[in-house]
């Protein structure tokens, strides 16, 4: 039997699960205006399932066409949309919006468990959220990598990074960090800003050129790996990073919030409250000094990362995911 499904999730083609076949409708991310995502939209009463991932444009529009035509059949699923807390009076017009256009969405696929931030601001009911692990990002390259320990603290990163608070947490410690991003530019689209004014000595930054193989060997070469994220956060974030990282048999220390505790627990990596230099600054020191306590968490971490494996995995994960939806149509 086959399922019929547009995605730009290519790698669904062709999955065969026990007497069920994929047969996908590939959707190209360039589809990204009014025009071409309406041919969609009509092509999909054909089809059992439209699965989006990371486009939350394509989502909304999608959504707004089956609000204003709901007899279109085909199940409308959201893979990994980013949400960000309203603040601004513009932020609020928009949350209403999305609260309405939400409700025509029929699942929301995430990478982390504790969606409280978008049942509150957009109020969508706990049941339409599921969880998939996410996949160790570069999975052959970390692999094929040379793990050494050259003593410095790795940070990097673009999305929702706290970099200040690492900056603070550092001050006046006797060894030193590398933050590894790309310019302001391009990580302020994703809610971030690297201030490098008044530095301490034993910061360096790097700005990156976004090469996954070079942004692999800094995390290879660090002695533990911190990723600080801004405490309004209510999506996930960091989450390639840490897995890359545990993956790379390196010690994490991360901030309180979705997609940390909800995912890992308590010992796969050092989890600190958001925006509190102090404790991460403790946090530094013990897991830095302290081998036997830094190397449970390298131990656990890196378990946790190979059982995720690369690619195939995730995408074995949804299509299971949709496979069960489907049989109970």
């Amino acid at each position: 039997m086959k399922i019929k499904i547009i995605s730009n999730i290519y790698e669904l083609d062709n999955i065969c699960i026990n007497d069920y076949k994929f047969d996908l409708y590939k959707y190209s991310n360039n589809h990204s205006n009014l025009i071409s995502i309406l041919k969609i939209f009509l092509i999909s009463f054909r089809y059992d399932y439209i699965l989006l991932n990371c486009v939350a444009y394509d989502v909304i529009v999608l959504a707004f066409l089956k609000l204003i035509c709901p007899i279109n059949p085909c199940k409308l699923i959201s893979m990994d949309i980013v949400l960000r807390a309203p603040t601004s009076f513009k932020d609020k017009i928009f949350q209403i919006i999305r609260i309405i256009l939400f409700k025509r969405v029929y699942l929301f696929i995430e990478f982390f468990k504790n969606t409280s931030g978008y049942e509150k601001y957009f109020k969508i009911e706990k049941d339409k959220f599921k969880f998939v692990p996410f996949k160790v990002n570069s999975y052959e390259l970390i692999k094929e990598t040379t793990i050494t320990d050259q003593g410095y603290i790795f940070c990097g990163g673009r999305s929702l990074r706290d970099f200040s608070t690492l900056i603070e947490a550092m001050r006046n410690l006797d060894f030193h960090a590398k933050i590894v991003t790309q310019s302001n530019s391009i990580i302020q689209q994703h809610g971030t800003f690297l201030n490098e004014d008044k530095l301490p000595a034993n910061i360096e930054i790097i700005r990156h050129d976004g090469n996954q193989k070079t942004f692999i060997k800094y995390i290879a070469a660090s002695k533990l790996v911190v990723i600080p994220l801004l405490k309004d956060t209510i999506a996930a974030a960091g989450i390639s990073v840490y897995l890359m990282s545990m993956a790379l048999k390196k010690c994490t220390i991360l901030s309180d919030l979705p997609g940390v505790i909800d995912v890992l627990g308590y010992d796969k990596a050092i989890v600190v409250p958001p925006e509190d230099p102090l404790s991460l600054r403790q946090a530094i020191l013990r897991a830095y000094n302290d081998d036997i306590y830094r190397r449970g968490f390298e131990i656990n971490g890196y378990k946790y990362a190979i059982e995720l494996g690369g690619d195939r995995h995730l995408y074995n994960s949804i299509a299971e995911l949709i496979l069960k939806d489907f049989a109970q149509k």
